[in-house]
């Protein structure tokens, strides 16, 4: 290792080791305060893009939603690696360059990796996927690098980790984190370690997180203690109805169409669609901010959890509640009431129902 020029603090701060660099002159106190400042940046929230709802056969250019968020100022872009938004975010035309989080599901080497040469075997499974991303992206550097896995249990071959270490060695990515719907305190602390052994930090967990799915709360809470930052897919819930959009009331949330609910999906969910209403209302008049809508309040409910949302941004409602967040939060008499909201649903989901 040692590719890498950057200096002691930079490199801490993007989830590497070299603040344990026992050649260090600085004071105890100083390092101190350094650990401190970093381990705050890793947990601190901040407003993030997904595009895993992308498709070019729906658009031949990013949706008018996205360039309205970047242009307000949510630079961070959550994208997959060789999915159809890397095509559609390679032919926009911006002036802001976005800090890309590009997901990447190591490919299986078929039983070889033990057998392969360790160059072979990184290139194959993590660092040729991502460079070719990269390349696409027309990028020299991603924000994070993730380790993607969709089903089963939270686990990657050592070989995963090696070719992570080595894509920050060679200054391909800031920070490392992990995706996967189904991780555990258990499996984040396992992954940590194998990744601190390496001389790289675990910097961020992608989780499934909303109103209507909570599930991962104690997770929230490990990756505060291990200094984790968490970002929360589907923060709006699934088909978004934690955003409080669509009602038994306004099945449409607003729209011209046909109604893409019926009354039996929306009326058990009267609860807390009531409560964001009733949040949203509070919000507005305590910050004196008339935009403040049930989207931008089940938003910031995420946030109050100490978790980024990466919010879907292909309508303007969306990218403007996105963007909207900045400058305020919810008081804790809010959230409260959000979380008494949120538990009274749940005992009338079916069990197993995942939001």
């Amino acid at each position: 290792r040692g590719q890498r020029l950057a200096a002691l603090v930079p490199r801490a701060a993007r989830g590497g080791a070299g603040a344990d660099n026992d050649e260090s002159d600085e004071e105890p106190g100083e390092a101190s305060l350094i650990d401190m400042l970093i381990k705050k940046s890793r947990t601190a929230s901040e407003l993030g893009i997904t595009t895993l709802d992308w498709h070019q056969e729906l658009y031949d250019d990013v949706p008018d939603g996205y360039r309205t968020a970047v242009e307000e100022g949510v630079d961070f872009v959550d994208v997959v690696a060789g999915s159809s938004a890397v095509e559609l975010l390679r032919g926009s035309s911006m002036d802001v360059e976005p800090r890309y989080c590009l997901r990447v599901a190591p490919r299986p080497t078929l039983g070889l990796g033990f057998a392969l040469k360790k160059s072979l075997v990184y290139e194959w499974s993590v660092l040729g996927p991502l460079k070719q991303s990269m390349k696409r992206l027309r990028i020299d550097m991603v924000e994070m690098l993730t380790l993607h896995s969709d089903g089963g249990r939270l686990a990657f071959p050592f070989w995963v980790y090696d070719a992570a270490a080595e894509a920050y060695d060679q200054g391909l990515c800031n920070k490392v984190a992990i995706s996967h719907p189904n991780a555990t305190p258990k499996a984040v602390r396992r992954i940590q370690e194998e990744l601190l052994r390496r001389g790289v930090s675990l910097s961020c967990v992608i989780v499934h997180l909303s109103l209507l799915n909570r599930r991962a709360m104690d997770l929230l809470q490990e990756c505060r203690s291990l200094g984790v930052q968490v970002l929360a897919q589907m923060p709006l819930g699934r088909d978004e109805l934690a955003s409080g959009r669509y009602t038994a009331s306004n099945p449409t949330g607003g729209e011209i169409s046909i109604p893409r609910f019926t009354l039996a999906q929306l009326q058990p969910l009267r609860p807390l669609h009531d409560a964001l209403a009733k949040v949203a209302g509070k919000a507005r008049a305590r910050t004196e901010r008339d935009a403040i809508d049930t989207t931008q309040v089940a938003l910031q409910w995420v946030r109050s959890k100490g978790a980024s949302p990466l919010c879907d941004v292909e309508t303007e409602v969306n990218a403007k509640a996105l963007a909207g967040c900045k400058g305020w939060d919810l008081s804790e008499e809010e959230v409260a009431l959000l979380d008494s909201a949120a538990a009274e649903v749940e005992k009338t989901r079916p069990r197993g129902y995942r939001g």
